[in-house]
């Protein structure tokens, strides 16, 4: 989940950057358990690790540290060249739709 105060403390207080930031999540990585799991019913490793990486990185500004190191673990496979544990993708997975959650109440 996102840590939200510290998010808000790292936009200076700003609601309506908290909200664009969400907001572009929300846009750009809201649907993104779904290409995990379409990537990894395919094998798409290369593909995983692209999406995990990105994921690992928006975390980290989201402060949302529990998915930054989910997504950390399909990264550090798929880079290796091995698919990942079935649970890292489900665990991944449902964290992101935590997150999705957490955020939808937040823009409401």
């Amino acid at each position: 989940m996102i840590k939200v105060d510290e998010l808000k403390s790292l936009c200076g207080d700003d609601d309506s950057m908290v909200n664009m930031l969400l907001s572009l999540y929300i846009e750009e990585y809201g649907a993104s358990d779904s290409i995990i799991l379409q990537r990894y019913d395919t094998e798409d490793i290369d593909g995983l690790f692209q999406i995990s990486h990105e994921l690992k990185g928006m975390y980290s500004n989201l402060c949302a540290t529990e998915a930054m190191s989910l997504a950390q673990v399909v990264e550090s496979n798929s880079k290796a060249g091995t698919i990942p544990d079935r649970s890292a993708i489900n665990n991944l997975c449902s964290e992101i739709q935590a997150i999705n959650k957490q955020i939808q109440a937040i823009l409401q």
